[in-house]
């Protein structure tokens, strides 16, 4: 039978036109993963891109953390993949339709997604945390507190795994349509630790602007990014109430739709809000142990009563660089260097003092020559 704009009423698709991908109804919620998914990645992947950038042109140089990182993305475009298949092949419907040879697969796919999520999720936890370490001043008390919770993080992530993979029947730990006890309850204690992992490391940098003499205008431009990955605590309280125990022992492929989703969004905006506080224009407020962010800051030196263009431009010096004039000095040409003391990880030291100092070393020859 058909419509009176001759388009067949069982499938309701234009002539020349292609179904859509996925549909959704009472029994088909895979079009909400799949959509989730692939946005959630998109974000992750121009996060990384934004990071990269930063790194090159804005602020290097290149850390562990920014290492960690692309891990942890890497990890995440795998874990995409493996949930995008698993809902090609029925995760998200109803599992009455799902062919019993093709089940299997789909909570195969799904179980080794829970893995990787563990993993990329907490990488990018080590990459902030390795961040931040980077601010602090040796000896101080939000470095022992970095410290520990550097340690805290994989030692999660440690407990975590194992907890994750072995479930249910050990022989077929992926089968979550039987009997496993204790599935959501372990899902809810990695989160709650989560939680407290993510408030810790906001502690630090509340710490350390809390005493520093500047505006709470600054402070609050200071701490502001690393506040933003807090909002990852909404994602988690939307993951965990999603969950519904009975709808889930019933049918298990259908009623953990949303669940996924709420996953999915949890990993991309954790890996995104580790890129956040990377902006250097906020980190040089930050650092003020070592003249607000280091070496490398544009400097400029005009003689007084000279023309604009008549002036030396200096900028993003690095260890045993030059750089050329763009302009004469009145009867010659002026060529300046500057080199400063650095550790090969780019942090300056500051002498193992507890106190917040200014110290920097700087060296910069003036070399003159007449012309001729």
């Amino acid at each position: 039978m058909s419509s009176a704009a001759g388009v067949p009423a069982a499938t309701a698709v234009p002539p020349g036109q292609y179904p859509p991908f996925a549909t959704v109804s009472q029994t088909e919620h895979s079009a909400w993963i799949l959509i989730a998914t692939a946005l959630g990645l998109a974000i992750t992947i121009l996060s990384l891109l934004a990071r990269v950038i930063i790194r090159k042109f804005i602020n290097p140089p290149w850390h562990l953390d920014d290492t960690l990182i692309v891990a942890s993305t890497a990890l995440h475009f795998v874990q995409s993949a493996l949930v995008m298949a698993a809902s090609s092949s029925g995760l998200g419907n109803s599992i009455d339709s799902i062919s019993p040879r093709g089940l299997p697969r789909v909570l195969q796919l799904y179980y080794a997604s829970n893995i990787l999520y563990v993993l990329a999720i907490d990488l990018s936890k080590a990459s902030v945390v390795l961040f931040v370490r980077q601010l602090l001043p040796r000896g101080s008390i939000g470095r022992k507190f970095n410290t520990a919770l550097l340690i805290a993080v994989p030692v999660s992530t440690l407990a975590f795994l194992p907890a994750t993979a072995l479930q249910c029947d050990l022989s077929q730990p992926w089968n979550i349509t039987e009997q496993c006890p204790g599935w959501f309850a372990r899902w809810e204690i990695q989160g709650i630790v989560a939680s407290l992992i993510e408030v810790a490391i906001f502690l630090i940098p509340v710490h350390l602007t809390w005493s520093l003499q500047a505006k709470t205008s600054l402070k609050l431009e200071v701490v502001s990014p690393f506040a933003l990955r807090l909002l990852i605590l909404v994602f988690t309280g939307f993951r965990l109430s999603s969950f519904n125990q009975s709808k889930f022992a019933s049918n298990p492929t259908l009623y953990e739709a949303q669940y996924i989703c709420w996953t999915q969004a949890e990993l991309s905006y954790s890996i995104m809000a580790a890129t956040i506080p990377t902006a250097r224009k906020l980190v040089l407020n930050f650092i003020t142990y070592y003249n607000g962010g280091g070496f490398g800051n544009t400097m400029a030196n005009s003689r007084s009563g000279t023309n604009p263009s008549q002036s030396y431009q200096m900028k993003s010096f690095k260890k045993g660089s030059s750089a050329q004039p763009h302009s004469m000095l009145g009867s010659g040409n002026y060529r300046a260097t500057a080199k400063a003391q650095d550790r090969a990880d780019g942090i300056m030291r500051d002498s193992d003092s507890q106190e917040m100092i200014i110290k920097k070393e700087v060296t910069v020859d003036l070399d003159y020559a007449s012309r001729p």
